[in-house]
C-alpha cells in the first residue's frame, strides 16, 4: 500500500468545504504500513515530549499522528487545481513533530509549570516551548516549517468557519478530536467516513489509553481554574456536557462522575472538566452540521 506523492498544501477550515475536496474511503491501512513512514530528525521531539506528557497525554500525541497519518491515506485532498501541494514526506514530517508536541503545555512537568509562557493558555505556552525546542533539537528545519508546527499547535483547539488552514493544522484537528471522542465523538461528524475501525483498533493497541481520565481531569481543572479565559473556556456548555459522556465512555471510566462532581460544582463539571473530549466538537463546528456519525517508540524514526 502506498500513499499519494502530494497533497493540498492548504485546505478550507470549513468542514463542509474541506470534506468537499476530499476522496475519503476509510479504507483499511494496516498499522504497519503507518509504522514504516520513515521520519527525520524525529528522536529529540519524541524524547521531549515523553519527558514532558504523562503517560496518557504521551499516548494521545502518538495516536494522534497515526490517526492523521491514516488520513493521508484515505482520500485527505490531493491534486485540487489552482492549490499548491505539498509532498508526503514533508508533511509527514511535520505533522509528526505537530502531533508529537502539541500538549507540551498540557503537564505538570516542573519545567512546564516553571516556564515564563505558563500563564498562558496552554496552546500558546506549547506552541513557544516547541519553537524553541525546534531551533535548539531540530535546526535544520526552515522558517516555513517551524511556523507551520507552530502555528497549528496554537490554533488545534480553534474552530474556523471560513479562511484556510495548513493541511498540518486541520490533520491534527481533527485526529486530536477524533482521539479523544472515538467514532461516537459528537453524532455530528461521520467518522466512519474518515477511518477505518480495523485500523482504530490497530493504533488503539498499540497506544492504549489505559487508565487516563484522573491524569487528564486533573490537568483540565488546572488549566480552567488557573486561566479563566483559555481556549478552552470557548467550549459551549452543551458540548463540553457531551464531551465528558464520550470521554468517560472513551476511557472505561463510568465512574468518572463520582470523581469529578466531589472536585467541582456541577455548573463547572458540565462545562470545563469534559472539555479534553470536547476538541472532536472542534471539528464538528468546522463541519458546519454536516449529516451524521503505555507508549512505545514508533519503529524507524530517527
Amino acid at each position: 500500500m502506498t500513499f499519494p506523492k502530494t497533497f493540498d498544501a492548504y485546505v478550507p477550515s470549513n468542514g463542509t468545504d474541506f470534506l468537499a475536496l476530499s476522496t475519503f474511503q476509510a479504507e483499511y491501512v494496516p498499522f504497519t504500513t503507518l509504522q514504516a513512514v520513515t521520519i527525520s530528525p524525529a528522536s529529540g521531539s519524541f524524547a521531549y515530549a515523553k519527558k514532558l506528557a504523562s503517560p496518557g497525554v504521551f499516548a494521545h500525541v502518538l495516536r494522534c499522528f497515526y490517526f492523521a497519518l491514516a488520513l493521508l491515506h484515505t482520500g485527505f485532498p490531493s491534486g485540487t487545481p489552482g492549490v499548491a501541494q505539498i509532498g508526503f514526506e514533508e508533511l509527514s514530517l511535520r505533522l509528526y513533530h505537530t502531533s508529537l508536541l502539541h500538549d507540551l503545555a498540557f503537564s505538570n512537568n516542573t519545567e512546564v509549570l516553571a516556564h515564563p509562557a505558563h500563564a498562558m493558555t496552554f496552546e500558546l505556552q506549547g506552541a513557544i516551548m516547541t519553537y524553541e525546542h525546534l531551533h535548539a533539537a531540530a535546526p535544520s528545519l526552515d522558517p516555513h516549517q517551524v511556523g507551520d508546527i507552530v502555528q497549528s499547535i496554537v490554533l488545534h483547539t480553534s474552530a474556523w468557519a471560513s479562511g484556510n488552514s495548513s493541511a498540518n493544522q486541520i490533520l491534527l484537528a481533527i485526529s486530536a478530536a477524533f482521539d479523544a471522542g472515538g467514532f461516537n465523538g459528537t453524532g455530528i461528524i461521520d467518522y466512519t467516513r474518515l477511518w477505518n475501525p480495523k485500523t482504530v483498533a490497530e493504533i488503539e493497541k498499540a497506544y492504549p489509553y489505559s487508565d487516563a481520565h484522573a491524569e487528564v481531569g486533573g490537568l483540565i481543572t488546572g488549566e480552567v481554574t488557573q486561566k479563566p479565559n483559555c481556549l478552552f473556556s470557548h467550549i459551549p456548555v452543551h458540548e463540553a456536557r457531551r464531551a465528558f459522556e464520550q470521554f468517560a465512555y472513551r476511557t472505561n471510566c463510568a465512574h468518572l462522575t463520582i470523581g469529578l462532581s466531589s472536585t467541582l460544582t456541577c455548573t463547572t463539571w458540565i462545562r470545563w472538566f469534559c472539555v479534553r473530549r470536547a476538541l472532536s466538537s472542534i471539528f464538528a463546528w468546522m463541519s458546519n452540521k454536516i449529516s451524521s456519525s503505555g507508549s512505545r517508540h514508533p519503529t524507524r524514526f530517527s
